[in-house]
């Protein structure tokens, strides 16, 4: 028999003799020992050697005779079995994973084969028991019990030397795209893989998609197998060949941004284009994150990027993402021409603009601020029906984006319907940054809606979306914050709201933002800037919206909508009268005067909310006028009121009526009020109408039927610990409320006969307070007094 009498055996006193009884023991006439460099082969067919008294044959030919040792040297395809054994012969054969053995399918699929699998060869405690004694359990922990980590255990062996031998000796003949395959598995254990995408890997054959948790062995030196497995990639994406089969390989298992990358590098444009398309195409940057996108449109030639359609709405997309909406425009006017803006006729042009286009150009309507169009509505769906019935990403990015369109129309029902569609459908594309995206949608209808508590839940399953999202996203985590923290305010938690303002606003404004969620940090952020710390502050945070809508050319009207509102609740009903009247459009005073039932038919987001301010205002300064209780009657039959504008108009209404001296109607208005915001726990909500809420529990039979309710005396408790800044200075003072307010009145510049009207009190107890005033403050003229309040800032 060719071959050497003696072989390498085990290091001394590692005993394998239990594996060799199992081997001499097996009845099949071939015993097939398969397993990747490292395990000890060669020691196990010493040992074999010496237990049967036979040679070791390392020659590619397979050995002649009765029992046979044969260690097949490392090459692709040794020489072939015979034909037949002699009756009674053995052979025993050991050889690496990728090494052919020509008719050993052949015996194998007839029965002559048993194999030992590469797991048997892994040494065990008891292995190694005999040599190093109490230190055998952490060295199977440190090695998996692969024998050729032993020496990197137990001896100086250097990292670089593991390497070197993990890439030339155990992955070094790997097939391109299984090393792709196993370098999705070492990132992710979870991973799903194809079956057989990992066939002729060491220890990884067989196994099941999404298994955990590593093979032990492969546990043991992963970051050194990381290591040569990264070396090998990079060397053969040197040559053209094989860097286009890595990159095939690794758009196979998803890795979209690593495959472009690639093809970019050999210059195959198109392939890179092809995976671009299935990495989500223009949704790419939600898959795979900004810097991605950066570095994807990067490796293009700049002919390509400008002109290429796919590339073109990428670049598009990017934008918005990033805030910047007149780029956008102005990417798609350069490659489309300025017929581009019109939103109606690019939808509705099939014989013009390709689908892609067409759907991309409704998408942008979720970035600007535009009222629904029903004609855009209706074609929009004709644009759904062009899409395939299996493409869920685009069909949940429809939905979505109608359900922004429903959102701003106050129609929630539809809003919600079409969540739940962008849900199913974003569920199966498996883009979990999009879901996030209805959820925090859904979250922000239930908050405007005066219901915190679903509020709650649509986070909470928005927050479950975001930690699946495996990429970088600091922009959409400060939303998830935001609207942890809005929900918190509204509950009467103001701590979280202020600590944002304080630290994530400015990145905030310079991020991603579209009407809905420019809506809510207007509502909450300068509600919680006025009360905790003054009209100024609130002021400078819309003033810093402005800078922000400038670059969109958006939002300017809901912004100076509010500023009135803070004005309002500052008590300064003069300057924000003055501030509405100077905002365009037909909802001015007189004609909300005039509107009667027409109130219940404004549809518009901001025409609806401007009526609201004039409605306050006339609530505050002319209670008694004989229509009033009418027109709010009559705007709260508007079914486009939010929540907290529905309960704001019914505080004005109860205020109205007891003005009135219609206390009873008033009593049961302001109930029905209360309890639905206690049943909410809608805080905010009532604290955004303290001023009126203050007048209406002073009297003295309504705070007495109002104790009576348990949830209604919490939901007020609550407001009053939660009260404004702006009214404790003046406490510490020494100042009543009632003088608080004078105060602000005085800083407006009101006469004692405007402030008697605005209090509903008679100028001699104007008079009465104000001298109390003065001597409190150690002043005796209006003008020192307002001067010693804003040196205590008691006024801004």
């Amino acid at each position: 028999m060719a071959g050497e009498r003696h072989g390498p055996g085990p290091p001394k006193g590692i005993g394998r003799a239990g594996l060799v009884d199992w081997i001499i023991g097996c009845a099949s006439p071939i015993v097939l020992i398969e397993a990747p460099a490292g395990t000890g082969k060669s020691w196990l067919m010493a040992g074999l050697a010496a237990m049967l008294d036979a040679d070791v044959c390392r020659s590619q030919t397979c050995p002649e005779g009765r029992l046979c040792l044969w260690d097949v040297p490392d090459c692709g395809q040794s020489g072939p079995l015979p034909d037949d054994f002699t009756p009674g012969a053995r052979l025993i054969l050991a050889k690496r994973l990728h090494t052919a053995v020509p008719g050993l399918a052949r015996a194998d699929v007839y029965g002559r084969v048993t194999r030992i699998p590469a797991d048997a060869l892994l040494l065990t405690e008891a292995d190694l028991q005999p040599a190093f004694g109490a230190a055998a359990p952490d060295l199977i922990a440190r090695t998996g019990g692969w024998a050729c980590l032993l020496p990197a255990a137990t001896t100086d062996v250097t990292d670089a030397a593991l390497i070197a031998f993990l890439r030339d000796d155990v992955l070094g003949q790997v097939p391109s795209a299984r090393l792709v395959a196993l370098d999705v598995v070492l990132a992710d254990p979870q991973a799903r893989l194809g079956r057989g995408a990992l066939k002729g890997v060491p220890f990884m054959e067989g196994r099941g998609s999404g298994q955990l948790p590593l093979p032990a062995p492969i546990a043991a030196c992963q970051p050194a197998l990381a290591g040569a497995l990264a070396d090998i990639l990079r060397s053969r994406a040197a040559d053209p060949v094989e860097a286009r089969a890595i990159a095939t390989a690794r758009a196979a298992q998803g890795q979209f941004p690593q495959a472009i990358a690639l093809f970019q590098s050999i210059g195959a444009w198109q392939a890179a284009l092809d995976a671009l398309r299935q990495g989500h195409g223009v949704f790419f940057i939600h898959s795979f994150g900004a810097e991605a996108v950066e570095t994807m449109l990067a490796g293009f030639p700049a002919d390509l990027v400008a002109q290429t359609e796919l590339l073109v709405l990428s670049r598009a997309m990017q934008a918005l993402k990033r805030g910047e909406i007149p780029l956008s425009y102005r990417i798609l006017i350069d490659r489309y021409g300025p017929d581009i803006m019109n939103a109606q006729k690019v939808v509705s042009a099939r014989d013009r603009y390709s689908l892609a286009l067409r759907f991309f150009r409704l998408l942008m309507r979720v970035w600007e601020d535009a009222d629904l169009d029903a004609r855009l509505i209706e074609e929009a769906y004709k644009l759904l029906a062009e899409l395939p019935p299996a493409d869920d990403l685009r069909r949940g990015a429809f939905y979505n984006t109608v359900l922004d369109f429903y959102n701003r129309d106050r129609r929630f029902s539809q809003a919600e319907h079409a969540a739940a569609r962008a849900s199913t459908h974003y569920g199966r594309a498996g883009v979990p940054i999009l879901s996030f995206y209805v959820d925090l949608h859904r979250a922000i209808i239930h908050l405007f809606r005066g219901d915190p508590t679903g509020a709650r839940g649509h986070a909470a399953r928005a927050a479950s979306h975001f930690a699946k999202v495996r990429h970088d996203n600091p922009g959409d985590a400060r939303l998830l914050h935001l609207l942890d923290a809005c929900i918190s305010y509204e509950t009467g938690e103001s701590e979280p709201l202020l600590r944002f303002l304080s630290l994530d606003l400015d990145a905030l404004a310079q991020g991603e933002v579209w009407p809905t969620l420019i809506e809510l940090v207007l509502t909450y952020a300068t509600q919680a800037l006025s009360e905790h710390f003054s009209t100024m502050a609130a002021r400078a945070f819309l003033d810093r919206w402005r800078v922000t809508a400038d670059r969109s050319t958006q939002f300017g009207r809901l912004i100076n909508i509010r500023e009135v509102v803070v004005l309002q609740n500052a008590n300064r009903w003069q300057e924000g009268a003055s501030k509405a009247q100077e905002l365009s459009g037909t909802v001015t005073l007189a004609w909300v005067q005039a509107a009667g039932p027409a109130l219940a038919g404004l549809r518009d987001r901001d025409d609806v909310a401007l009526a609201l301010v004039w409605l306050r205002h006339m609530a505050q300064i002319t209670p008694a006028r004989p229509d009033l209780d009418g027109l709010l009657r009559a705007m709260l039959d508007n079914p486009h009121l939010l929540g907290r504008q529905r309960t704001g108009a019914e505080l004005w209404l109860a205020h109205v009526l007891q003005r009135q001296r219609r206390g009873p109607e008033a009593e049961v208005v302001l109930r029905r009020a209360l309890a639905q915001a206690a049943s909410q726990s809608a805080v905010a909500t009532l604290g955004e109408e303290r001023g009126f809420l203050d007048d209406l529990t002073r009297t003295r039979r309504f705070a007495a039927a109002l104790e009576r309710s348990d949830p209604i005396h919490r939901v007020l408790r609550l407001v009053k610990e939660t009260g404004p800044g702006r009214t404790r200075p003046g406490k510490a003072h020494g100042l009543t409320r009632q003088e608080t307010r004078i105060l602000h009145a005085l800083a407006e510049g009101a006469a004692n006969k405007a402030i008697a009207n605005l209090l509903g009190l008679s100028e001699a107890t104007v008079k009465f307070h104000l001298s109390n005033l003065y001597r409190k403050l150690g002043c005796a003229t209006r003008r020192d007094a307002l001067a010693a309040a804003r040196a205590l800032r008691l006024v801004s």
